[in-house]
């Protein structure tokens, strides 16, 4: 049993929030995807398995919606508001992705639904929250970005802003969408009482900018803005080459010189024993610091630290990744090889955990690999259920055989086109 087996979620949301609903299935609860008859617009989004254009071969579909459960509905319908009703009696929680003014158009805004059922967390993520002055403007994960300050720091400092190849913003909210609405259900638990989480696209992004490095506290505290620099890190006085090429691909160092005393001499050595250390082997350099000197240091400038990173990065790219990688854990060094796609799938410690599995999907006669989630509870494991529904695939199950719905009824649903 996952930790939220039991809870019954109705997903109503665009892409925006349906990786939201898919952590809430992997956590166990029962989460069925309602979309309407003609299917959810991300399942015409690509890329598609083996290319092949198909409202049930979306792998972004696959990717957001697995572990559901999937039924047709149209909202905007008698008989889609009728089953609509019976659906909300057996759930705990909804998620929408509407703004205000859209959902009141349904009559599934958050007060109209819960003054019907009061014990319901009624989950909103949207692009800038359900109030306030962007409440009704139009959003993409790009604007997400933008408007949450994240993209401002991404890109080289001489060139514009640059975007992530997949979606972030999207999986920022629904992230903190995910965890507002577990804390919702504790609070329910314990009183009885639902209510609403309201979770804001622009807000999860910036909020992550308060995380490693305190992005906005360095213009808040300091008066500092912080700006793109691209595979370098600028402190204000000094910058550090973080990205750097090797001979198959690029690493990551949390900065040569803030490796002083014995990192930074095991550093050394390797690359004396390769004839590559130059200069860094004057004991200078043992007591050298980026930051304002104190006792017993000798505060580096820029010039002499670029100088530095000019040998480090002779020395690593006499190396392969792998080596990099083996080499940084015998020493305990701070350099870190950049994975691409391929690097993880085939990584030894992602395997030994068991991050990625594998999801029968019968309809494709294959499986085909995820990841899984980022956590591990001991008691009440989490982890992907099974692969995403296929169009109005649990119609009959849910309609049928859970609200009692004759074959007829159903058939009567789908030829007025409430269901499909």
């Amino acid at each position: 049993m996952g930790p939220l087996e039991g809870y019954r979620v109705l997903d109503f949301t665009g892409e925006i929030g349906q990786y939201c609903g898919k952590l809430l299935a992997e956590m166990g609860a029962e989460v069925i995807k309602v979309e309407p008859p003609e299917g959810d617009p991300v399942r015409r989004l690509g890329p598609f398995y083996l290319d092949e254009r198909d409202a049930n071969k979306s792998l972004r579909w696959f990717t957001l919606n697995g572990s559901k459960r999937g039924v047709t509905l149209a909202l905007d319908t008698t008989g889609g508001r009728d089953l609509l009703e019976r659906l909300l009696d057996t759930a705990q929680v909804v998620l929408t992705s509407w703004t205000r003014r859209e959902a009141e158009a349904l009559g599934m805004d958050e007060r109209a639904v819960r003054q019907r059922h009061p014990d319901l967390v009624y989950t909103s993520i949207t692009g800038y929250g359900l109030d306030g002055p962007y409440a009704d403007y139009r959003w993409c994960d790009m604007t997400g970005l933008a408007l949450g300050g994240f993209m401002f720091l991404t890109g080289d400092a001489d060139r514009p802003p640059v975007v992530f190849r997949a979606p972030q913003a999207y999986l920022n909210a629904s992230g903190q969408a995910a965890t507002g609405t577990a804390l919702a259900l504790f609070h329910r638990t314990r009183t009885g009482n639902g209510q609403l989480v309201d979770v804001s696209m622009q807000e999860a992004v910036t909020y992550n900018l308060n995380g490693p490095g305190s992005i906005v506290s360095w213009w808040s505290g300091l008066g500092m803005n912080i700006g793109r620099q691209g595979g370098s890190l600028n402190f204000g006085h000094i910058i550090w080459r973080v990205m750097l090429p090797c001979k198959d691909g690029y690493s990551a160092n949390s900065g040569i010189l803030g490796s002083v005393g014995g990192r930074f001499q095991a550093l050394v050595d390797l690359m004396e024993k390769e004839g590559v250390a130059e200069d860094l082997t004057d004991p200078k350099w043992l007591t050298a610091t980026t930051f304002p000197a104190g006792p017993g240091h000798w505060q580096a400038s820029q010039e002499e630290l670029d100088h530095a990173y000019d040998i480090f990065e002779n020395w690593l790219k006499l190396h392969t990744k792998a080596e990099i990688m083996e080499l940084a854990v015998r020493h305990d060094l701070q350099v870190y090889p950049v994975n691409t796609t391929a690097d993880l799938l085939e990584s030894p410690q992602l395997d030994a955990r068991a991050y990625f599995v594998d999801v029968p999907h019968p309809e494709l006669d294959r499986s085909i690999r995820y990841a899984g989630p980022p956590y591990k509870l001991s008691l009440t494991p989490a982890g992907m259920r099974h692969r995403a529904p296929l169009l109005g695939e649990h119609n009959q199950a849910v309609y049928g055989d859970e609200l009692g719905l004759s074959r007829e009824r159903i058939e009567s649903l789908k030829a007025d086109g409430v269901i499909s």
